[in-house]
């Protein structure tokens, strides 16, 4: 292991990774027609702290899909023309998200998209009682620092998978990687 920056941030990931294992959490993914300002989400993803998918479901969007999407996550037209729209699972998703504490590997990225696809269909973006991104706090976790030399490194979840020997299974599935971000988090919880 590397020399960490500052121990002590890696001991706050550490018990922040091991308070989310004793109040209980949500673990959310998405995989989205892409990064920009009007993509949405194709397949979205929750699970439980145990890893028993709450929500996974494909989603129709009122977009195409781009090639270079469905080149990343597998996902094309087709395989959505008979899913339902965000509208349609809507009502699911935001009582699933009610007063939870939801986690994932990218927070940034897939609540934005998460707020844009509601947009899209004139729906307030679903209510949780906590936001936080795994990213972050594994980048705490690992210590080391940014080019920049002001912020911790972030990577890539399958490369921080692999960076703790866990199996690399379903990346760029919402299933998958919700599933691993759940591992990395166990992973950290556990770290003495």
């Amino acid at each position: 292991m590397t020399r960490h920056y500052h121990p002590a941030h890696r001991r706050q990931a550490i018990q922040w990774a091991r308070g989310l294992m004793t109040r209980g959490f949500l673990v959310l993914d998405t995989e989205t027609t892409g990064l920009g300002a009007a993509d949405q989400i194709v397949e979205i993803a929750i699970i439980d702290q145990a890893g028993a998918a709450v929500l996974h479901q494909r989603i129709k969007p009122s977009i195409p899909i781009p090639s270079a999407a469905s080149r990343i996550h597998g996902i094309r037209d087709r395989d959505v023309a008979g899913a339902p729209s965000f509208r349609q699972i809507y009502i699911q998703l935001s009582v699933l998200l009610a007063g939870q504490i939801l986690v994932a590997y990218n927070m940034d990225f897939d609540w934005r998209l998460l707020r844009q696809t509601a947009a899209a269909y004139h729906l307030p973006e679903p209510r949780v009682a906590k936001r936080d991104c795994a990213m972050k706090q594994y980048a705490r976790y690992k210590g080391e620092r940014n080019a920049n030399g002001r912020s911790y490194r972030p990577h890539k979840l399958s490369a921080a998978v692999r960076r703790e020997s866990l199996s690399v299974s379903g990346a760029h599935t919402s299933l998958g990687d919700a599933r691993m971000t759940l591992a990395l988090l166990r992973v950290m919880a556990e770290a003495e």
